[in-house]
């Protein structure tokens, strides 16, 4: 098990710009690997005011999100959504976001789907930052990819476009291959495929990487994990 050492906080924000996409899972699932395979104090943080990330683990969302204590949920500590973080401040996100940084912590956060809600300037403006986009692997889902990667670009936050499909779906050989030749060295070489494990995990209210580590989905987050250690960004 490795430990960084580090009084900063890095951010790694998981979003995709359309909702259905497989982004809570993600971020649930690679939060879990980041504690338990690499050693690291994680908080994870619910920006959707649906409360997917709370429920997922769970838990359920509160009335006030920016004021609630954390909470422990499988070795992490979440800080929980509602649907009163669709119509706070920036200034209120930001202080929100800010209570959870302790030093050496990696802050995973599950980002709302619609790219013009405010956690996302907020969210991008943080030092030590990094993005993580999930668009599933169909047409549908690249165009909200290709903006909110822009909008990563536009700001100098480094990210990386890791696909996300059907375990049972005949893979979407030309929405890979776009991303591919879009990103370039920023499409991960993970694809992860969603399948029975994680469906059963959602059912126990687990992440993937905890219930079936070894399924192809666990594989999968397992080594995006061990890739963004690697790389210092998490």
């Amino acid at each position: 098990m490795s430990v960084r050492q580090s009084d900063t906080a890095r951010i790694v924000a998981v979003g995709s710009g359309k909702g259905g996409t497989g982004k809570t899972t993600v971020a649930a699932a690679l939060a879990f690997a980041l504690a338990q395979e690499h050693g690291r104090d994680v908080a994870l943080i619910d920006f959707d005011p649906q409360g997917s990330l709370t429920r997922f683990t769970g838990q359920r969302a509160v009335a006030d999100p920016l004021r609630a204590e954390p909470v422990a949920v499988h070795g992490m500590t979440l800080y929980r959504g509602g649907a009163t973080l669709a119509g706070v401040s920036p200034s209120a996100l930001a202080t929100h976001l800010a209570r959870a940084a302790a030093p050496g912590r990696t802050l995973v956060v599950d980002m709302r789907p619609m790219l013009d809600d405010p956690g996302h300037s907020v969210v991008l403006a943080q030092p030590h930052v990094f993005l993580l986009v999930v668009p599933e692997l169909n047409p549908e889902s690249i165009p909200e990819a290709r903006k909110l990667a822009a909008m990563a670009e536009a700001r100098g936050v480094p990210f990386r476009v890791v696909g996300n499909k059907e375990e049972n779906r005949r893979p979407v050989k030309r929405a890979l291959e776009f991303l591919s030749t879009g990103f370039g060295t920023e499409m991960s070489q993970v694809v992860i495929k969603r399948g029975a494990a994680v469906a059963e995990a959602h059912e126990r209210q687990l992440p993937v990487t905890a219930y079936a580590p070894d399924s192809p989905p666990g594989r999968a987050i397992r080594q995006l994990a061990d890739e963004l250690v690697a790389e210092g960004v998490a």
